[in-house]
């Protein structure tokens, strides 16, 4: 299941946002943005997805058909949604606001047509969750934010963040999670991995990590002008500058950066095969999103509403597309400009 942050407010701008300004010599004007903000993917898996409807300014739950489940106007002013043990049974949490904003944030629970609510303790988000017994909670209070691993109702791991600032979160694959906390002189790593029937926290410090991804046996750190994957074969450098986001399966990098010059938005995707030194480049001039699927053999690259779908054999292109992210079974989730979703 791959597990998307939901941004919604500052958080959704956070998320839109460039992720890095390179130079551009062009003279000519920025495009003017479209009127109607494009809906985008939250959470999606073999059974479902979520989507954050823009326009309708409502988060839809889709099931596996594409038929509308439910629809959640509240959820869009929580920080965090992410789906359960299945999409679309989703879970929003915490505020926009950062700690100070005080105990007792509403817990959205949507469980297939029904809805429950409960306070929350301070600010927390809910990053991973199988049960209300069982799941990851981000904890940020006045006093401090830590990771805590919750099984069956019992703290398994409580690790403390140095700085209460909302981390970078990255989604894997298959319920995996690499959060960046970063503060003036320090950044710490840390990777989440299904374990059982839940979760298994590991620490890593990295003052000069920027960003990174994760899988099962690997994850890739990022740094300003280069990234690191490290698995179980050692460390492989990839000389590509300015990474934004990143997504890795097996020996298989795909690495976005996006900018912002005079003449509108820029984009590159580069795919890495660390294993046989090969690969491929798409550049663009729109905003770009693009996902892995579970083999490391076929990437879905969405620049503007043109879905490119690459793989050995050649490239399909599907057009009225704004997001696409590949689920678990392989299976390809399509998100349309009316907010409709479909699958392939």
């Amino acid at each position: 299941m791959s597990l998307i942050v939901a941004a919604a407010g500052a958080a959704l701008a956070a998320m839109m946002a460039v992720v890095t300004n390179l130079p551009d010599s062009s003279a000519e004007k920025v495009p003017a943005p479209p009127s109607t903000p494009a809906p985008f993917l939250v959470d999606a898996d073999s059974n479902g997805a979520i989507v954050f409807d823009l326009a309708r300014e409502v988060i839809v739950g889709y099931d596996r058909s594409g038929k509308v489940i439910w629809q959640d106007p509240a959820m869009t002013r929580s920080a965090y949604v992410t789906c359960l043990a299945s999409c679309p049974d989703a879970v929003a949490s915490g505020a926009l606001r950062g700690p100070e904003s005080g105990d007792g944030w509403p817990e959205i629970v949507r469980s297939g047509s029904e809805s429950h609510t409960r306070q929350m303790k301070g600010n927390d988000l809910v990053l991973l969750a199988r049960s209300a017994q069982t799941r990851v909670v981000l904890e940020r209070r006045p006093e401090g934010a830590a990771l805590v691993n919750y099984h069956d109702g019992r703290a398994q791991q409580r690790l403390p963040l140095s700085t209460p600032k909302m981390p970078l979160i990255t989604a894997g694959p298959t319920g995996e999670l690499l959060i960046l906390s970063r503060d003036e002189s320090s950044s710490t790593i840390f990777l989440v991995r299904p374990s059982g029937t839940g979760w298994v926290i590991t620490p890593e410090n990295d003052e000069a990590a920027v960003g990174g991804c994760v899988n099962r046996q690997s994850h890739a750190i990022v740094y300003a002008d280069h990234a690191v994957v490290i698995g179980k074969s050692g460390r492989k450098t990839v000389p590509q500058p300015h990474v934004g986001a990143c997504h890795l399966v097996g020996d298989t990098l795909l690495a976005e950066t996006m900018s912002v010059g005079p003449s509108g938005h820029r984009s590159l995707v580069r795919y890495w095969d660390l294993r046989l030194d090969t690969g491929w480049t798409m550049e663009g001039a729109d905003k770009v999103s693009a996902d892995l699927d579970p083999t490391g053999q076929r990437a879905a690259v969405v620049q503007g509403t043109v879905a490119t779908i690459r793989s050995e054999a050649g490239s399909q292109v599907v057009r009225d597309v704004v997001d696409a992210r590949y689920a678990e079974d392989g299976s390809l989730v399509l998100l349309h400009p009316d907010a409709s979703v479909s699958r392939r």
